[in-house]
């Protein structure tokens, strides 16, 4: 398979929706699905740990992973938001319905800025909270509340940065001990001492890897040194723990290599035929407009792969068709390379041209993912 061939979502038994429904069952919940085949039910304690933007094949190009090692796929959209979300709720995209960085909500009638719970043209930060919560805005589940409702302990390590916001209440929980740090080094003092002190489940979140991806590109030595390094430290404090857990170390998706940042507004009859800013990230185009959209697409934005919104393609790419209930859009854009496209407000993810890495398609290298059982 070529780096640049599409990788469908593996909602059966094979993605990032598949591990989340063996964490619900390793701490006696309901799964909604099928768990991962792969992982033995062997009545250990589970712990998570997801390094943000850790794709497969930069694990085999840094010499972490074999290739033809187990992986599994991420979800699409094939960004933090969405994956964190199937993640802790073990709800399919399609009906948690939290569509990449930007989502048309039909309730506020208009985009809403995920990272900042806001409306896209908006500069404030959780400024839709007045009208309820981000958690009863999207209907999500949480599997962290339901298991300390049943009684377990669950330990959440994460990064100080996105300590409070609406959006971490989503993606992590508002239940739970929780445990904030600055580096690297503080979240391993953490997760030894969460280890130690036994949690029925220890999940560690690290952002590094994304950020020197996105800045430096997935397979640049700047990336790779530093996944050797994240992977070879957080073993060594499994190490001693191996008999009361089992351990899981993955991603929310990987990284392709960025090519062309296309502009949408430099193609005047693409926009011309929109019925509103399409939302969703620069590689996952959520498209609502007249009836000459799709020949516009085609005709100057030849670099997208365009699905139309019927049942069989939400499913295949969602998991479910029911966020149509919830949002709204005519047509899915999904890039067949590196390139990314963008729009002023709805997608233009801080003016972040520059980027050498990006994901939230289904290139080969964004939507493979490893799955490190140990």
């Amino acid at each position: 398979m070529e780096s640049n061939d599409l990788v469908l979502p593996n909602y059966e038994n094979g993605s990032l929706y598949n591990l989340a429904q063996s964490v619900m069952t390793s701490l006696e919940l309901r799964p909604h699905n099928n768990c991962l085949k792969v992982l033995p039910v062997d009545g250990k304690k589970m712990s998570v740990v997801l390094i943000d933007g850790f794709g497969y094949l930069a694990g085999v190009k840094a010499g972490i992973i074999e290739d033809g090692e187990p992986y599994l796929t991420s979800v699409f959209p094939s960004i933090t938001t969405t994956a964190l979300v199937t993640l802790m709720s073990g709800q399919l995209p399609g009906d948690h319905c939290v569509l990449g960085g930007t989502t048309f909500v039909k309730k506020f009638g208009t985009i809403i800025d995920n990272f900042q719970f806001s409306p896209v043209y908006s500069k404030g930060k959780d400024s839709l909270k007045e009208f309820g919560s981000m958690k009863d805005t999207y209907k999500v589940e949480n599997t962290v509340e339901k298991a300390v409702m049943i009684g377990k302990k669950i330990a959440i390590i994460s990064p100080e940065f996105i300590r409070k916001s609406e959006l971490t209440t989503i993606t992590n929980s508002t239940k739970g001990d929780h445990f904030h740090y600055y580096h690297l080094w503080d979240a391993l003092y953490f997760y030894r001492k969460a280890l130690e002190n036994g949690y029925d489940f220890v999940y560690l979140y690290i952002p590094f890897a994304d950020k020197l991806s996105h800045i430096y590109g997935p397979y640049s030595e700047q990336n790779l040194s530093a996944l050797r390094e994240i992977v070879n430290s957080v073993k060594k404090e499994m190490d001693p723990y191996k008999n009361e857990y089992r351990f899981i170390i993955t991603a929310d998706h990987g990284h392709v290599e960025a090519k062309r940042a296309i502009q949408m507004t430099d193609y005047p009859a693409v926009p011309a035929n929109f019925s509103m800013a399409p939302f969703g990230s620069t590689r996952s185009i959520f498209f609502s407009g007249s009836s000459n959209l799709l020949e516009s697409l085609n005709n100057y934005l030849p670099g997208l792969k365009i699905y139309d919104n019927n049942k069989n393609n939400l499913k295949m790419l969602l998991g479910s068709s029911e966020c149509s209930r919830f949002s709204s859009f005519d047509y899915i854009g999904i890039p067949i390379n590196g390139d990314s496209f963008f729009y002023p407000g709805s997608l233009d993810e801080g003016n972040t041209t520059y980027f050498k890495g990006r994901h939230g398609g289904l290139c080969r290298d964004e939507m493979l993912i490893p799955l490190i059982i140990i």
